[in-house]
């Protein structure tokens, strides 16, 4: 079961994944292999040949990658590293037990369509000298983005993602630092449960810089998050904030969005003291708003 694209309703379903044995070695080699997955068809709303697209520099994608090339779909059965380009050209699932590292340096390119649910470790290893990349094949053709369920956990330092976003539900876990995020085809990061630990992170780009983004974040249900020291700009929202209580948006930088934080009609709360609005700081019961910034938080975004 396609797993991933069950997870929220913006996202199509879609079929059974293919299998495909990893290559051997267990960790340290490359994991995959050829052949197709069942993938959906390509999201739309991205931004093909114009500003954000891969291999500019406004959306941290350092082009194009180097080295040797190898294409995976279906299930990785035993703990692998991923080094130089990787071609994700079906559906990929990373199994319950299984860790998949993912060098520096490495280069991700999705097919339109396609997806990644990891039901145990993705460990994104990159550096500020030398980052990883996750984006679409093809500029404007939407890959459907990171699903992590219950059991599945992902850690990321130094990742630019591109062109699809990332779902967290039941106990599924992130860790999220110096990641630059953008151009999701609906919200970027959307949580139904889970935990989230984000810092030092981007989602969304500068001013007057076009994004397809529709929502930074779309949080609903029991979770917990950390989000500081980290930028969330234009998209149509910053947050639809409508599940999960003492979240912590501390030093935070919310600019170029059309609207920064819809807390609909849900009893929620978090802290977002430190932090600063262009648009001016909202009002609500249960949000702490303390010793605002008058001007963008330099301590934010992406080291």
């Amino acid at each position: 079961m396609k797993l991933a694209l069950a997870l929220i309703a913006m996202i199509s379903a879609g079929c059974g994944i293919d299998t495909a044995a990893p290559a051997p070695g267990g960790t340290g080699g490359i994991a995959g292999g050829g052949g197709g997955g069942g993938g959906g068809g390509g999201g739309g709303g991205g931004d093909p040949g114009g500003s954000g697209g891969p291999g500019t520099t406004n959306d941290g994608d350092p082009g194009d990658g180097t080295g040797p090339v190898t294409s995976v779909s279906g299930h990785i059965a035993a703990n692998a590293k991923w080094v130089d380009v990787i071609h994700i050209v079906g559906d990929l699932t990373i199994d319950a037990g299984v860790t998949l590292q993912v060098a520096a340096g490495t280069t991700v390119d999705l097919a339109a369509g396609t997806s990644i649910t990891v039901l145990g470790t993705l460990d994104i290893q990159g550096v500020q000298a030398s980052k990883v990349v996750f984006r679409w094949a093809t500029p404007g053709e939407n890959w459907y983005g990171i699903a992590i369920p219950g059991g599945g956990s992902m850690t990321a330092s130094y990742l630019v993602q591109v062109g699809g976003g990332t779902t967290i539900s039941a106990e599924g876990s992130v860790t999220l630092v110096d990641t630059q995020m953008s151009h999701a085809g609906g919200d970027f990061l959307v949580m139904s449960g889970g935990t989230l630990n984000m810092t030092y992170s981007a989602i969304g780009l500068e001013p007057g810089q076009h994004d397809s983004t529709h929502c930074d974040m779309h949080v609903g249900g029991p979770v917990a998050i950390t989000a500081t020291h980290s930028n969330f700009s234009t998209s149509s929202y910053g947050i639809m904030f409508y599940g999960g209580s003492n979240a912590d948006f501390r030093s935070t930088n919310w600019f170029g969005n059309a609207i920064d934080i819809d807390r609909g009609g849900a009893a929620v709360t978090g802290n977002f003291s430190g932090s600063y609005f262009a648009s001016g700081a909202p009002s609500y019961v249960g949000f702490t708003m303390q010793d605002m910034a008058t001007k963008r938080v330099v301590d934010a975004g992406v080291r």
